[in-house]
């Protein structure tokens, strides 16, 4: 294959086998962000793998598979950060903002863009409802935050809703206008959100 990179010596076969796969979507991962779906091809894939074609199907089925699979690793690694908030012991406002940074390094992720800049139109319809159901936790986690802030007067009174789809609408963006040769720091951009949202929501002292 001439590519050093593709195996990992010492590891068993099946770390081996993963650890090829996920190459795979990595690749996937950057070229459909970097140039859209529907005109990245396998052979394309491959080629940045220095690879075979043929190879890639040893780990994924089409390439529809390597999308999807892109979405499952952005996820997990979501639910990560989906555990962090919804931990009681911490206060209401650092679960918020607990949520809104990790969401903004994972969106800041080629697994966790595809998911932003990639149409669910792309995923058969049953990966696409399996894919809405997962976005729908997220967005339930932050309305519910909202909510429980509201209710102990840490924040305004105001539609989690629409506060929720505002956030997410913003995060979702940054992989749109971020990806370029000297991209703002993920955690910047966390800190200016963090700061615009609770400007807006944070009962004034009196």
């Amino acid at each position: 294959m001439g590519n050093k990179s593709w195996t990992t010596p010492g590891a068993s076969r099946d770390a081996q086998r993963e650890g090829k796969r996920r190459a795979v979507l990595q690749a996937g991962a950057r070229l459909f962000n970097d140039q859209g779906y529907e005109q990245t091809s396998l052979e394309e894939i491959a080629t940045a793998l220095n690879i075979t074609k043929r190879t890639i199907y040893y780990y994924v089925d089409s390439k529809e598979d390597i999308l999807f699979g892109c979405h499952l690793l952005g996820l997990e690694f979501l639910g990560e950060t989906m555990a962090q908030s919804q931990d009681q012991s911490l206060p209401v406002m650092e679960r918020i903002a607990l949520l809104i940074r990790g969401y903004c390094a994972w969106v800041s992720t080629d697994f966790g863009a595809t998911i932003a800049m990639v149409r669910e139109q792309s995923l058969s319809a049953d990966r696409r409802t399996a894919l809405r159901a997962s976005k729908a936790e997220v967005d339930f986690q932050l309305r519910s935050l909202i909510s429980e802030g509201i209710a102990e007067s840490s924040l305004r009174p105001c539609d989690p809703r629409l506060v929720a789809a505002v956030v997410f609408g913003a995060l979702n963006w940054i992989p749109h206008w971020n990806r370029v040769e000297n991209p703002v720091p993920q955690e910047d951009i966390a800190e200016q959100y963090l700061q615009l949202v609770f400007q807006g929501m944070v009962p004034a002292q009196s």
